[in-house]
């Protein structure tokens, strides 16, 4: 351990921090009024609980003088049974009185010159220091127990005094954040289950059943409280006028050896604990063949408990499936209702008895001390709300929709539960590797925080400016530099961008007119002039008028002008941006080789503010350098990119085949590159525009162009037609739909998707998950053999429902060979997003039905690396190093495994749990030794919450009264 510690920090044997030997406990029989004696219980915390004692065997404080605790003492386990944590530790904090420790324990008491007494409890908690106990640990057949000497052998990181305080202060801080969110998950977790009580009680009295109804009144037949009201054609019906209702037999055992009896299992109260019956604990008993014929359980039974715990009573289960070889039978404290005819669905007696009829039972049932039963005439008079028979089909699955939603929630949310654990862990292997960010303390003696607020550890600084700029970047520079002072004139970053292209475009289109060569006429005058020799009111209202003209052509020219306007409220700030983009520099003939990386330095530019309208639709410039090079776009390509954003991926195909054109390429071939050979789709008309100027500026489009490569609409509103893509490169973007598409669904039943849901005939699965959507949809784009590249978020490869069966599906029919895992920071949208890029071919059907994927081979560019701005010139040199190991051009097969890039068969994707594609995320596959990043198992939390929120919200949407959506909707 002591080779990866910092420089002045050492690792020291507990025994050699002591300033006395360690003292172990005494125990002995109580004594009336005896010094309070510690139990085990009371180390459970990382503080001595001194709550948890009792009276011990020392008559007096005098007796017990050597083996009285005080403040600063720190107490160890050395005994308990297998997995209670053997040589646990806390310290005492506080002394109510004379109090002493038994002999399960150990007291240590350290020299606070060389160690704090916090520090090391914290410390003892680590996994090299649980390591060392676990290996001491002497194991019984009931019992665990550690020697005193092997505690005093542990070796612990021994930092200077102010560097322990520094750790002691973070660590502190940290965990006490990470078990308040878990507290907060666990609260929420507590309010699901009551949720889910009162979903299905207000579900099976038909208060939340599809379609409008009106409540008839309470019935008054019974001498309890008043029924809840029901629907218009629903009725209250006596159980014993639904069913046949018996309860079980009771069994003679002094009989059992008779002839004609017979071998039955036996269902019990208690086997109603469990959520499935489990058949191989039930005993079996002998009685008379034909009662156990006539009470023998059958599917669809409902049965109840009469009697037994007071909580218990009337709770229902429907009996499932008799085992292969065995006849079952209720118990004499269990009773069998069979349904005569078809009034009612089994599930839905048994979910009203166990909610809202509940009470009614209960209050039939008679009670003694901490016992009830309920007698069989009781169980019979009991009032039922029966739905239209036609109706009970559709409440079912209602119901079992409204359950899978609430418990895709809590699986969520236990995931993340689970998770904490490993939060805390890594935080301390980071703080006594010195490697934890110290964001606990303020800033100064004099900063002031509310109440209850929290320090925000610093973030990762971003990369550092060159010191020299290329003329490019302070060409870009310049151009951004008007927008600060238009911010406080209310205009927002991607407006200023939109203003930027438009100004761009009218300074193009006057180059080409004036120069002595071939000049063209592209708007049949010079806008660009006209606008120069314009001042104030004068400029804005020729200008917007310009635009308005501009925006009802067609082509290329449309695209860039459609629905544009001028949010600029001052002539001054038109004007002085008309000269920024005017000065100096010439975009289209003196150096038409600057135009296109100017654009794009300004593209990057606005898209690095986290708040930017440009940031979302920007793909970092290296990723998409590197998905590029190892799909490598040819001529022959035909080239989609179905979320276009400004244009990157075509941007860069089309520099890409233009570099690597093979000799004897025809004029039609070169042709064919700006006229539909390359082209996206893109939903937002401002984005769309700043992806057809930066195809303009690149050489992709054409100026009289008379169909813009980038088409405005939604991507996944419609099938694509006959034509094909033999390429796919594409960034979705992150998030739910914001509009509804058409879906094929069953109207009027809620079900685990928002009613945004996306039920496309060519689709796998129907779901409102925007990135599940896209990557089913660039399927649907591809031709056979073709190939495709598509940044997903970790969330696509690990959510459960319609994911698995995307993924399922994806495996099967496409040979998905490369996922790359990138590190924390290539979002556009959020930095603490993680993204990956799955790689695949859409393959033919097999004969035999076997999947296209062979291997999946995954590149692991985030485990080890904190963020893409770690290093001076990241992300790139990651990146080049994935190329290289992805070998563009040669099959996979040919492909070295190394540490960090490692294949996985498909069988055994098929065969796991939910066709998880999360590899390589899990930290406890790294080197042993290696130190786990808090900040990464914080982000696997946070996704796992992310879904199991929007989930939620979504089923709050769903759960809201139609009287007050239809309120909402119209205030």
């Amino acid at each position: 351990m002591s080779a990866g510690l910092p420089a002045s920090w050492t690792e020291v044997p507990l025994g050699r921090l002591l300033r006395e030997p360690l003292a172990a406990g005494r125990s002995g029989p109580a004594v009336p009024g005896g010094v309070p004696v510690l139990s085990l219980p009371a180390l459970r915390s990382a503080t001595v609980d001194l709550s948890e004692s009792r009276e011990g065997m020392w008559a007096s404080a005098a007796e017990a003088a050597d083996r009285l605790i005080q403040p600063g003492d720190i107490l160890m386990s050395r005994d308990g049974v297998p997995g209670a944590g053997i040589g646990r530790a806390a310290l005492v904090r506080e002394a109510t009185g004379p109090m002493t420790f038994p002999a399960t324990m150990v007291r240590v008491r350290v020299d606070e010159r060389l160690i704090d007494p916090q520090y090391l409890v914290l410390a003892w908690e680590s996994s090299t220091v649980r390591r060392q106990i676990e290996s001491s640990v002497r194991r019984g057949s009931g019992l665990h127990h550690i020697a005193a000497r092997d505690l005093e052998r542990v070796r612990l990181p021994l930092p200077p005094l102010a560097e322990q305080e520094r750790i002691k202060s973070s660590l502190t801080h940290w965990l006490a954040r990470v078990d308040e969110e878990e507290a907060a998950v666990r609260t929420t977790l507590i309010r699901i289950k009551d949720l889910r009580t009162l979903v299905i009680d207000q579900g099976i009295i038909g208060r939340i059943t599809p379609g409008p109804h009106t409540a008839t009144a309470p019935s008054t037949s019974s001498t309890h409280r008043p029924l809840p009201a029901i629907p218009a054609g629903w009725r209250w019906i006596p159980l014993g006028e639904l069913a046949d209702v018996v309860r079980g037999p009771t069994v003679d055992s002094r009989r059992a050896d008779e002839a004609h009896w017979v071998e039955v299992g036996s269902l019990r109260p208690v086997e109603f604990r469990d959520e499935r019956w489990v058949h191989k604990r039930m005993p079996t008993v002998r009685m008379d063949a034909d009662t156990a014929e006539a009470t023998r359980l059958s599917p669809g039974d409902v049965l109840f408990v009469l009697s037994g715990r007071t909580d218990a009573i009337g709770l229902a289960r429907v009996w499932e499936q008799d085992s292969a070889h065995h006849t079952y039978v209720p118990n004499h404290h269990v009773a069998r209702a069979r349904m005569t005819g078809e009034t009612l669905h089994p599930q839905l007696l048994a979910l009203y008895t166990n909610g809202v009829g509940r009470g009614w039972l209960q209050g039939a049932a008679r009670r003694t001390a901490g016992l009830a039963s309920l007698g069989l005439d009781q169980l019979r008079r009991t009032p039922i709300p029966v739905p239209p028979l036609a109706e009970q089909g559709m409440l079912l699955a209602s119901l079992e929709a409204w359950d899978s939603g609430l418990s895709s929630v809590t699986a969520s949310a236990e995931e993340a539960l689970a998770l904490a654990d490993r939060l805390r862990d890594a935080c301390r292997e980071q703080g006594f590797a010195g490697r934890l960010a110290y964001g606990a303390a303020p800033s100064s003696e004099n900063d002031e925080r509310p109440e209850g607020a929290v320090t925000v550890p610093p973030t990762t600084p971003t990369r550092r400016p060159v010191d020299r700029p290329s003329e490019v970047e302070r060409q870009a520079e310049q151009l951004w530099s008007s927008f600060p002072p238009l911010s406080n004139d209310g205009l927002t970053d991607l407006e200023y961008v939109e203003q930027v292209a438009y100004l761009l475009f009218l300074k193009v289109a006057q180059e080409l007119r004036h120069r002595p060569l071939n000049p063209v006429d592209v708007l049949g005058h010079d806008a660009w002039d006209e606008l120069a020799l314009r001042e104030g009111t004068d400029l804005t209202r020729y200008y917007g008028t310009l635009l308005a003209k501009l925006g009802k052509r067609g082509g290329v020219i449309g695209r860039i002008f459609h629905k544009a306007r001028n949010p600029l409220r001052r002539p001054v700030h038109l004007q002085n941006l008309i000269q920024q983009v005017g000065a100096e520099l010439s975009w289209w003939d003196e150096r038409p080789e600057w135009r296109a990386p100017v654009f794009d330095a300004f593209l990057v530019r606005s898209s690095q503010r986290r708040r930017s309208g440009a940031g979302q639709y920007f793909t970092h410039r290296d990723l998409v350098d590197a998905i590029v090079s190892c799909t490598r776009p040819t001529v022959e390509d035909t080239i989609l990119d179905p979320a276009a954003g400004t244009g990157g991926f075509l941007v860069r195909s089309f520099e890409h085949i233009a570099r690597h054109l093979p000799p004897g390429v025809s004029p039609t071939q070169r042709e064919r590159l700006s006229h539909g050979a390359i082209r996206g789709t893109e939903l937002v008309d401002a984005t769309a525009r700043l992806a057809t100027m930066n195809l303009l500026l690149h050489g992709v489009e054409r100026l009289d162009g008379d169909r813009a490569a980038v088409e405005v609409r939604d991507s996944l509103a419609v099938r694509p037609g006959l034509r094909r893509a033999t390429l796919v490169l594409a960034d979705p973007p992150l998030g739910q739909r914001r509009s509804a598409v058409p879906s094929t669904g069953a109207p009027g039943l809620p079900g685990t998707e928002e009613d945004l849901a996306i039920a496309r005939p060519d689709f796998w699965a129907a779901t409102s998950h925007q990135q599940l959507n896209f990557l089913q949809h660039v399927y649907t784009l591809l031709e056979i053999g073709g190939r495709a590249a598509v940044v997903v978020p970790d969330s696509v490869l690990f959510t459960g429902g319609a994911g698995e069966q995307v993924r399922r599906q994806l495996l099967k029919q496409c040979d998905v060979h490369t996922l790359l895992r990138l590190p924390v920071g290539f979002s556009g949208v959020s930095s603490g997003v993680k993204l990956n890029v799955l790689f695949f071919e859409k393959a033919a059907a097999r004969p035999d039905g076997s999947p296209a994927t062979r291997r999946l081979w995954v590149y692991d560019l985030r485990t080890r690396r904190g963020t893409a701005d770690d290093a001076p010139d990241a992300p790139s040199s990651g990146l080049d190093a994935f190329v290289a190991a992805y070998r563009p051009g040669h099959t996979p097969d040919t492909r070295v495994a190394s540490p960090v890039f490692n294949p996985y068969s498909a069988d055994t994707l098929l065969g796991s749990p939910g066709v998880n594609l999360d590899l390589g995320a899990d930290l406890r596959e790294e080197e042993p030794g290696d130190t786990p990043e808090p900040h990464l198992i914080a982000q696997q939390i946070s996704e796992r919450l992310e879904d199991a929120w929007r989930r939620f919200a979504t089923l709050a949407e769903q759960l809201m009264p139609q009287r007050d959506a239809r309120t909402s909707r119209s205030g």
